[in-house]
């Protein structure tokens, strides 16, 4: 369960910087290189992050949207 509350916290920090880097609020290569930073760290835990875009896909809501808890709820095996 740890690593789904990791991937729900780096899927919002992801979405976080993407808007950053959009609405260009901060240095774009800075902000670049801790996008990717989290996505390798997102990658580092791919059963849970896909029990996160199963559940989000499920919710019809966007995966910064979803907790550890509605997760948990919908594949109980995590």
């Amino acid at each position: 369960m740890d690593n789904v509350n990791e991937v729900v916290a780096l899927l919002r920090k992801q979405a976080d910087l993407e808007l950053a880097i959009l609405n260009g609020d901060r240095g774009a290569v800075a902000t670049e290189q801790e996008l990717e930073a989290t996505r390798r760290r997102l990658f580092a835990h791919p059963q849970a992050l896909n029990a996160v875009l199963q559940t989000a896909r499920a919710m019809r809501r966007t995966p910064d949207a979803i907790t550890a808890r509605d997760v948990e709820a919908w594949t109980p095996a995590i």
